[in-house]
């Protein structure tokens, strides 16, 4: 047991550190730490419910709150009641925020290659498959994972 638990060490370090460099990498884009994952969700679905995407990004509603307030102040995103419940907020990029796309994903890239430079093609495909097979296990019940989403390409 204690041996399993000592996985969660290396997962929990490249997690810290990949926070850690995207907040410095986005810094002179106002872009604060872990704001960059709710562009990241917004750009695959735009006009997400506020609550559905503190959901989805396993953040407190106060958490999703304060970042998409920042957001909003930086002009990256704005927010509008839902026309069927007036008590919700959807949440929409501004142009601004869907420009940030190519940088946010370039950085990500950039932050991918340095961990994986080491790996060679067969074992970048077989850590994909175990970590994805693993987060699986993580999806609440009831929501299924996306099954259309083909395996990253890493040659």
């Amino acid at each position: 047991m204690e041996d399993q638990v000592v996985l969660l060490g290396p997962i929990a370090h490249i997690y810290r550190s990949h926070v850690a460099y995207m907040a410095k990498e986005l810094e002179a884009y106002h872009v604060g730490s872990g704001q960059f994952e709710f562009l990241l969700f917004l750009y695959r679905e735009d006009g997400i419910s506020q609550e559905k995407l503190a959901k989805a990004l396993k953040v407190s509603k106060s958490t999703s709150t304060r970042a998409i307030q920042s957001l909003e102040k930086e002009g990256y995103v704005y927010r509008q009641r839902d026309e069927n419940d007036l008590r919700a907020y959807r949440v929409y990029l501004t142009e601004k925020g869907k420009g940030m796309r190519s940088i946010i994903l370039k950085k990500l890239t950039s932050f991918v290659n340095t961990l994986l430079a080491d790996f060679t093609l067969e074992e970048k495909k077989i850590l994909w498959l175990l970590l994805n097979k693993a987060s699986v296990k993580l999806f609440e019940p009831g929501f299924e994972p996306p099954s259309d989403i083909p395996p990253p390409n890493f040659g």
